[in-house]
């Protein structure tokens, strides 16, 4: 079962600071595209891709900010990106190329990168993996992918290198204040995919890339199914109580009835997953005993103490209580014995 296509919060956050930098209200256009303005506070978190280029798609519908997209390399290092790790190890601009298709993609499920080797040239390229009939932001979301594009090759070509010709999937029309900033580059549109060209001699140029640490070391990287990616995408909001499969269902751009049937496919359930989530937020409050049981208890929604410990009995097989004492006891420093 295909995930469902993800992208960390820490780019939105980047983003929506940035727009804010430029006088724009980033939180109102966070909670049109069904964003919690929340999630800007957890930079490991994921989100339904479809929600952030509803958001940057938003943005450019209202606030007509031009280049600001293909400007975002620029103003912001993308040297912090979870994808840029592997790129380090590069010795030459095509190996770096090379690692950034693999790391960008498995980062960025919703598209694919690659690199075509031809006689002459050489065509770095992304394709949408995931096309969705109504997702809106296809400028913005081609220009901010560019924007990091080029920021690899000029790690080996210099701050200042264009392509001699760029094919973008945009009409015309989404592009007339990012030309500026391409001179003398010769733009193809309403091409199949985004590509740019890069002279063969370039691929075997010398390259050091230096990652920067990043918000969170060790955030997870996106799931591969299905399931994992709900659970992803449903982790963040339990801090308001777990939500109801409609608002799930919302959030998706899908109905529960479609909600229920993926999660069929994959043998699971709604309240299957839930209960996973629940439990996992119980453990990991418990572990942390900085909350009580019945603070715990109302945070993921039970009406009274009861009703969570039975829940948490039936998972555990122990009382939440009990448990925390086990935790306890377990990272106690070991008494020395009488001499």
């Amino acid at each position: 079962m295909q995930p469902i296509p993800l992208i960390g919060a820490e780019n939105v956050e980047r983003i929506a600071g940035l727009l804010e930098a430029n006088g724009v209200p980033a939180e109102r256009y966070l909670e049109n595209a069904r964003i919690l303005p929340s999630v800007r506070d957890h930079p490991s978190a994921f989100l339904p891709g479809r929600s952030v280029w509803e958001f940057v798609g938003a943005v450019d519908r209202g606030e007509g900010l031009g280049d600001f997209w293909l400007d975002i390399a620029r103003t912001s290092d993308w040297r912090r990106a979870a994808w840029v790790h592997p790129l380090t190890h590069a010795v030459t601009l095509g190996d770096a190329i090379r690692a950034m298709c693999i790391s960008y993609a498995r980062q960025i499920p919703m598209n694919e990168l690659g690199l075509t080797v031809c006689p002459s040239v050489a065509w770095f390229w992304r394709r949408r993996v995931c096309r969705v009939r109504g997702w809106p932001g296809s400028e913005p979301a081609e220009q901010y992918t560019l924007s990091f594009m080029l920021a690899v090759i000029r790690a080996a070509a210099g701050p200042r290198w264009l392509p001699e010709r760029l094919r973008v999937e945009c009409s015309s029309s989404g592009w007339p204040a990012v030309t500026n900033q391409l001179p003398g580059v010769r733009i193809e549109y309403d091409q199949p995919l985004l590509a740019l060209a890069i002279p063969m001699r370039l691929l075997s140029v010398p390259v050091s890339i230096v990652a920067l640490p990043a918000a969170d070391e060790e955030s997870e990287p996106p799931a591969m199914d299905f399931r994992g990616s709900l659970r992803q995408v449903l982790e963040p909001r339990l801090a308001d109580g777990p939500p109801s499969q409609a608002i799930a269902a919302e959030m998706l751009w899908t109905t529960p009835r479609t909600l229920r049937r993926r999660l069929a496919e994959e043998g699971t359930t709604w309240h299957r997953v839930i209960s996973d989530l629940k439990f996992a937020r119980a453990v990991e409050r418990l572990q942390e005993g900085r909350s009580t049981v019945g603070e715990i208890a109302e945070e993921l929604g039970y009406s009274d103490t009861a009703h969570f410990t039975r829940f948490f009995r039936r998972r555990a097989g122990i009382p939440p209580s009990s448990y925390r004492e086990e935790i306890e006891r377990a990272t106690q420093p070991a008494r020395r014995p009488l001499s």
